[in-house]
C-alpha cells in the first residue's frame, strides 16, 4: 500500500482542530474575500454540538460541546455546489487530493480505507481514521468507480497503536476502561463483546492493579 502523507493538513486549516469558537470565527473571516465585517458566518447550535460555517469559503467547523467552552473537533471542506457551498480553495486539500479526483483514484492514492459508509439511498464515503480523514462522495453506488468527491471531513487521527477492534476488526478508537487491554471501534461493539470479554476483563484488571508501579 502507498505510504501515508507526512502532513495531512496544510494552509489556513492546518491548526484549526482544537480551536475555540472565537478563533474559528476569526479563521472564517480571514478567508472571506470581501469586507470582513460583512462575512456571512452561519452559527447553528444543537444539543450536542455547534457548527460555524461560511458557504462562500467552502468551510464548516463543528465544535463540541456547543457552548462557549466548545472546541473544533471536525473541519468540513466542501466541493463546488455541495449543499450550496463554494469550493474550498484557501489552501491545498489534505493528502494531496484535488476536487477533480474520483473514488477509484482516491483509493489508489491513499490505499484501502479503514471503514466505509453509505450506499443504497445514501451517498457513499470512506474513512482513513489513522489519517484523520473521511472522503464523502456525491453518488450512492459502490459500483461507481468515478464517483466525484462532495466534501472532506478532517479530525484528529486515531492512534494506530490501539490496533483492531476485538469485535469487528476495524481500526480501534479506544480501550476498555477497566482492563486497558482490549480495544474497540465503538461503544456498540464493546457492548456486543461484553459477554465474551467480561471474564477476561476481570482477570486482566486484577493483574493490572497488582502490577508494581514503574519508577520515574
Amino acid at each position: 500500500p502507498p505510504e501515508p502523507p507526512e502532513q495531512l493538513l496544510a494552509g489556513p486549516v492546518a491548526s484549526v482542530l482544537g480551536a475555540s469558537a472565537s478563533a474559528a470565527k476569526a479563521l472564517l473571516r480571514s478567508l472571506w474575500e470581501g469586507d470582513v465585517e460583512e462575512a456571512e458566518i452561519e452559527d447553528k447550535a444543537f444539543s450536542d454540538c455547534r457548527y460555524l460555517s461560511c458557504k462562500n469559503v467552502g468551510l464548516s467547523l463543528r465544535l463540541r460541546p456547543p457552548g462557549d467552552m466548545g472546541r473544533v473537533d471536525v473541519a468540513f471542506l466542501y466541493g463546488e455546489g455541495a449543499d450550496g457551498y463554494s469550493a474550498y480553495s484557501a489552501g491545498p486539500l489534505p493528502a494531496g487530493l484535488a476536487w477533480g479526483d474520483r473514488s477509484r483514484g482516491v483509493v489508489l492514492r491513499l490505499g484501502e480505507p479503514s471503514d466505509k459508509f453509505g450506499g443504497g439511498r445514501i451517498p457513499t464515503g470512506i474513512a482513513y481514521e489513522t489519517l484523520g480523514l473521511d472522503v464523502h462522495f456525491q453518488n450512492c453506488s459502490w459500483e461507481d468507480a468515478s464517483n466525484p468527491i462532495k466534501f472532506l471531513s478532517l479530525y484528529v487521527a486515531v492512534d494506530q497503536s490501539l490496533g483492531m477492534c476485538a469485535k469487528c476488526a476495524k481500526q480501534a478508537k479506544f480501550r476498555c476502561s477497566q482492563c486497558r487491554r482490549c480495544s474497540y471501534c465503538s461503544s456498540a461493539c464493546q457492548k456486543e463483546d461484553w459477554a465474551r470479554h467480561k471474564e477476561a476483563c476481570a482477570s486482566l484488571s486484577a493483574c493490572t492493579s497488582m502490577a508494581p508501579a514503574r519508577s520515574a
